[in-house]
């Protein structure tokens, strides 16, 4: 059951994350949300970043929702296995990062959104 839930969270936040970086690309002024808060919109090349962020963080839904026997996409348990733990680990640091920004937006809003999102996905990765 907690996988469960962890799982509906974390698709539920990854969710709201893609939206979030589609409107960066889209060039809405949230930049001070994102990236150490330096621009109100973000330059191009921000902008890859937040599309690669868009391709992850569907791969990290889909494996989320894999590793919990919800769906299956890859059949392939190993990868989504892998995959998960790297970014499981990759929001634990990113919730340092955000925890250290020099914005005070991406401290308040984002440090926890990442440490929630870490956290389930160490839970489906671990228990599921």
């Amino acid at each position: 059951m907690i996988v469960l839930i962890a799982a509906i969270i974390a698709v539920v936040l990854f969710t709201g994350m893609n939206i979030f970086q589609l409107l960066l690309v889209l060039g809405l002024p949230f930049g001070r949300l994102a990236y150490g808060g330096k621009y109100e919109k973000l330059p191009s090349k921000m902008k890859i970043t937040s599309l690669i962020g868009i391709a992850l963080f569907i791969f990290a839904t889909l494996s989320v929702l894999e590793r919990a026997k919800i769906i299956t996409i890859f059949n392939n348990p190993i990868f989504v296995t892998v995959f998960l733990w790297i970014i499981a680990v990759y929001l634990a640091f990113n919730t340092l990062m955000n925890a250290i920004s020099k914005s005070k937006w991406e401290k308040l809003i984002m440090t926890p959104i990442s440490l929630t999102l870490a956290v389930c996905c160490f839970i489906v990765v671990i228990i599921a």
